[in-house]
C-alpha cells in the first residue's frame, strides 16, 4: 500500500485526485480543494459505530463497520474509480487511520492502483495552517480597484485564463463581497477550506514576479483574509478600472439576474440597506428585483448606493498607478498587464515573459 504525505500530494497535485471517506458531516466541514466524498458510513452510522466502540471496545465496532460496508463496497469502488480518471485515487480519511487503510486494502486486493494520504485530513491541516503562519509575500501585489460592476471579477479571470498570476479571492470564497454576495451561491465557504484554497493557489504561483487581485476588505462574506495577505494588498500597487453605467448595469444584471430562482434571495437581501437608503426605498427595490425589472433595480443601487458609498477610500485618480477603461474587458487585460509589466521594469524587478 503506497502511502503518500502532504509535501508530496502538494507537489504533484496533477498525479492524484483526493477521495474524502469521511461521512458527508465531516466532508462539509473541510475538505481538501477538488476532493470528491465517497463515505465509508453515514453520518448516522459514523454515530452508531462510534458509540458501539466507546460501550463495546475497538473489536466489536471494526466488525460492526465491517457488516455495515460490507455490500457497498464494489458501489464505493466503482464511484471512486470514475470520479479519479486518469488520476490515481489519494484516499484519505481523519487521521489517516483506519477508513482510508480499509479502503486502500480493498484497492490493492482488486489490483486497482490506489493511494494512502498519511495523517489524512488532520496532517492536511496542520500544513496549511503553518503554511499561512509562515507566508510572506515577497512578489509585489497589484490591486486592481473600480466601482460595483465594472467587472474585476471577470477580469481576473480573463488574466488566469492567459495564465497570468491573477488570484480570484472571491471565487475562493464563494461570496461576491457584497451585501448581495451570497446570492445563488449555495453554502458559503468555510474558513478552512478558503484558507486551504488560497494557500494552494499561493504554492501554484510561489515563483510568479507579482499576483493580481481584486481590492477587498479584511472580510469576504463569512470568511478573513490572512493578515500577510491584507497588509500586502494594503502596501501593493493599486490599478483603478472604469466603465460606463450602462455598462456597469449589464454586467450587474448578468450577474445576478442569471437565476431566476434567487430572485427573492436578492429582494430580502435588499432590505439590509435600510439604513442607507430608508424603508419605503429598499421596498420599491424589493419590489421591483421580484417583478424581475433588475436593470431599473440595478440603475437605482448603482446611483443611489454604491457610487455614493462605495467610492474607492484612496481618493483621487493621481493616487493609482493607472486608470483603465474596462468597457472592453479583453482590452483592458491587456492594458493591464501593458502596466504591469512597465511597473515591474521602472523597478527593475524580474518580469514575467
Amino acid at each position: 500500500m503506497q502511502t503518500v504525505t502532504v509535501e508530496q500530494f502538494i507537489s504533484n497535485r496533477m498525479k492524484y485526485q483526493p477521495i474524502d471517506v469521511r461521512s458527508p458531516a465531516e466532508y462539509d466541514r473541510a475538505h481538501i480543494p477538488c476532493a470528491v466524498n465517497v463515505p465509508l458510513l453515514t453520518d448516522e452510522e459514523r454515530t452508531i459505530i462510534g458509540d458501539i466502540y466507546r460501550r463495546q471496545g475497538a473489536e466489536k465496532a471494526k466488525m460492526a463497520g465491517l457488516e455495515t460496508v460490507a455490500c457497498r463496497l464494489p458501489q464505493m469502488v466503482e464511484k471512486i474509480l470514475a470520479a479519479s480518471g486518469e488520476r490515481e485515487p489519494l484516499i484519505y480519511c481523519w487521521r489517516g487511520g483506519l477508513r482510508s487503510h480499509s479502503m486502500c486494502s480493498v484497492f490493492s486486493a482488486l489490483k486497482y492502483s490506489a493511494s494512502r494520504l498519511s495523517g489524512g485530513y488532520r496532517a492536511f491541516r496542520r500544513f496549511i495552517y503553518g503554511f499561512h503562519k509562515q507566508a510572506v509575500l515577497k512578489m509585489p501585489v497589484y490591486v486592481l480597484n473600480g466601482l460595483t460592476g465594472v467587472g474585476k471579477t471577470r477580469l481576473l479571470r480573463i488574466l488566469q485564463r492567459r495564465g497570468y498570476p491573477a488570484l480570484d479571492l472571491e471565487g475562493m470564497a464563494n461570496n461576491r463581497g457584497s451585501v448581495f454576495g451570497a446570492a445563488g451561491l449555495g453554502k458559503p465557504r468555510s474558513q478552512k477550506d478558503f484558507e486551504a484554497l488560497l494557500a494552494m493557489a499561493l504554492l501554484a504561483n510561489k515563483n510568479a514576479p507579482y499576483l493580481v487581485v481584486e481590492g477587498e476588505g479584511r472580510r469576504i462574506g463569512h470568511v478573513l483574509l490572512p493578515d500577510y495577505l491584507f497588509r500586502a494588498m494594503s502596501e501593493g500597487r493599486h490599478i483603478l478600472l472604469v466603465a460606463d453605467l450602462a455598462v456597469r448595469v449589464e454586467r450587474i444584471v448578468e450577474e445576478y439576474g442569471r437565476q431566476a430562482e434567487c430572485g427573492e434571495e436578492l429582494a430580502e437581501a435588499v432590505m439590509a440597506l435600510q439604513k442607507r437608503l430608508g424603508t419605503a426605498k429598499c421596498r420599491e427595490l424589493a419590489a421591483k428585483i421580484r417583478q424581475g425589472a433588475y436593470h431599473e433595480a440595478a440603475l437605482e443601487l448603482c446611483c443611489s448606493y454604491y457610487d455614493k458609498y462605495y467610492q474607492d477610500s484612496r481618493g483621487g485618480k493621481e493616487n493609482y498607478l493607472a486608470v483603465i477603461s474596462a468597457n472592453d474587458l479583453e482590452e483592458c487585460a491587456d492594458n493591464v498587464i501593458a502596466v504591469i509589466k512597465n511597473s515591474l521594469h521602472s523597478e527593475n524587478l524580474p518580469q514575467a515573459k
